[in-house]
């Protein structure tokens, strides 16, 4: 690799780490796989934050604990000058190195309960990316891990209206295949899947298979390569060839201009062999220029092809 390649990347939990004691996001960390100084280190330029509450634990408090993360991550927005937040597309004038932007996603709807404007008051917070479902179900949608395999609920289909008019983000990572459909038949703008793989390098239930990855891509939407081992590879045994081979599948299906980074560090206890946190990624750069993706394509994944994507949809 000639040189380091800015990054935008899809998809994390780091919120989760924000009320760990031993853990401080502008300091020097044992714990976790991102903090401020990696991410410059990494040249990590737009993050998306996921705002994650497990509906299972906390589902008598979930708005409650949903607005509390929010508020963590705002507060590490303001508590640097170098950190903001990415809300529309005027703010991708200000990405640059040493600076970080955020864009804050919800992961789950249950936030919202059957209630469209608590959608509305998340959007107002800064908001602008909202996963349907974690892999439950809920008043939108069942999961992917629902046996029975709902789709969109008339409320559901409330919520991606709403979701049309203000520009935020619809990801279907985690959504049941059901609900995918759904959401290709009744939502006109395009789609991402935040942190997904492909079912046909390996066939794990939280993955895409190849119809359904047309499908994003004729939405002129984008899928970000997620490095959860146990997705990527049997037995979790993943390094980063597997990882390029999700990502050639995807080439060769789709073109190289729908995939990017969704990598869900924070949201995973092991990584992929060759990835030890975020300031990996331009080791996995250098590996896709070995294995036949030129610069510029490293370069699209990587940044230009989420940069477009947002200049055009947020």
């Amino acid at each position: 690799m000639s040189k380091k390649i800015p990054i935008i990347d899809g998809h994390c939990d780091t919120a989760l780490l924000l009320e760990e004691e031993n853990y401080d996001f502008f300091g020097k960390n044992q714990l976790g796989h991102i903090d401020f100084n990696r991410l410059k280190e990494a040249d990590v330029r737009l993050q998306f934050f996921a705002v994650f509450v497990n509906p299972q634990i906390n589902q008598f408090n979930i708005l409650e604990k949903g607005l509390d993360k929010l508020n963590q991550i705002l507060k590490v927005i303001e508590d640097d000058e170098d950190i903001f937040l990415v809300k529309n597309k005027a703010d991708l004038n200000k990405l640059q190195k040493g600076k970080l932007g955020i864009l804050i996603s919800v992961e789950g709807g249950d936030v919202i309960g059957k209630n469209i404007q608590i959608l509305d008051i998340f959007y107002r917070l800064g908001m602008r990316s909202l996963t349907l479902t974690w892999s439950n179900n809920n008043f939108i949608s069942d999961g992917i891990s629902d046996s029975r395999n709902g789709g969109l609920t008339s409320f559901g289909k409330e919520v991606i209206q709403e979701m049309h008019e203000k520009n935020i983000i619809l990801d279907v990572s985690h959504l049941s295949v059901a609900g995918f459909w759904d959401v290709v038949d009744n939502y006109k703008k395009p789609i991402i899947a935040s942190h997904s793989n492909c079912k046909t390098v390996f066939s794990h239930k939280r993955s895409l298979d190849d119809k359904q990855i047309k499908a994003i891509a004729n939405s002129n939407g984008l899928i970000g390569i997620n490095f959860a081992p146990h997705q990527l590879w049997k037995e979790g045994n993943a390094d980063l060839d597997i990882i390029i081979r999700h990502m050639k599948h995807l080439k060769n299906l789709i073109g190289v201009k729908h995939i990017a980074l969704g990598s869900d560090f924070d949201g995973v206890s092991k990584l992929p062999k060759g990835i030890k946190d975020v300031t990996s990624f331009q080791r996995l750069f250098s590996s896709m220029e070995k294995n036949g993706f030129s610069e510029v394509e490293v370069e699209h994944i990587a940044y230009n092809n989420y940069y477009n994507f947002l200049n055009t949809n947020l």
